[in-house]
């Protein structure tokens, strides 16, 4: 069962697709303090639950996420009491850096729907997952340069490694709004689609992931992130200490399908 902390994030368990939806449609989806400490606890639950074979985010309403507004976010969280900053700046974004870090590395695959807006700090929840999905009419953009403000919550390191130094700079410096078929174009998203096949196309590919060898996709994961920075050779040998320390229970059933020539049926284990 997940039950959430908050009344601005519902979430729901069916067929091991694990849902977790912005709920403030009236705000765009923004995010505050009470919805990051509760998506925060149900992405932890999630890692360890073998029930769970994927994570999609979404948002209520038309928009996934618009980010977040200073003056909106509420109290400070009690876990954070300890880090409350009084200075210039005012408190800095750990909680939200705490949900994206652990998004990020979560043990399953992520799945963010980006119909609608995602602007700022709820393009760096889409920017974490490990696949995204747009609308082809979508706007995607980070627009806090034309504040006079810049991401402090993972952007600047993530955007570069998913579309190029080039398009990074384009977006972080002109605060461009794009279109779900533009971000497609770049590299953003896995996928964008007309408005009518939007949400079949999405239930496609989070059932296909659901489907799939949970736990193979922990370790493709746990190479593709960490190896980023790594030297070749170094990466090689990462590698081979994650296949020698990690068994995967699907493997056999991967095998006898392939040999039987059948789908295979997983366990995600």
């Amino acid at each position: 069962m997940y039950e959430t902390s908050s009344s601005n994030l519902l979430a729901d368990l069916t067929g091991g697709v694990l849902r977790l939806q912005l709920n403030r449609p009236e705000k765009s989806n923004a995010l505050n303090y009470e919805m990051v400490t509760a998506a925060l606890d149900l992405v932890k639950k999630a890692d360890e639950d073998w029930d769970v074979r994927v994570v999609v985010l979404e948002g209520a309403g038309d928009d996934f996420c618009a980010g977040e507004a200073p003056e909106d976010m509420g109290e400070w969280p009690e876990a954070y009491a300890h880090r409350f900053h009084q200075g210039a700046h005012g408190p800095g974004p750990i909680p939200q850096q705490d949900l994206f870090k652990t998004l990020r590395s979560l043990s399953k695959p992520t799945v963010a729907l980006m119909k609608g807006r995602t602007m700022d700090a709820g393009l760096d929840l889409a920017c974490v997952s490990d696949v995204r999905l747009a609308e082809d009419d979508s706007v995607i953009a980070d627009t806090r340069v034309l504040k006079a403000q810049h991401a402090v919550t993972g952007l600047a390191y993530i955007l570069p490694r998913l579309i190029g130094q080039s398009q990074a700079m384009r977006l972080l410096l002109t605060g461009e709004e794009i279109s779900g078929k533009e971000a497609e174009r770049i590299g953003l998203v896995y996928g964008s689609f007309s408005s009518g096949e939007y949400k079949e196309k999405s239930e496609e590919i989070i059932n296909e992931l659901a489907a799939m060898p949970t736990r193979s996709y922990a370790l493709i994961k746990q190479q593709i992130l960490n190896q980023l920075d790594m030297p070749y050779e170094t990466a090689l040998m990462h590698s081979l200490a994650v296949r020698q320390t990690n068994v995967i229970e699907d493997t056999k059933e991967g095998m006898r399908a392939f040999r039987e020539k059948r789908k295979p049926e997983y366990k995600g284990r």
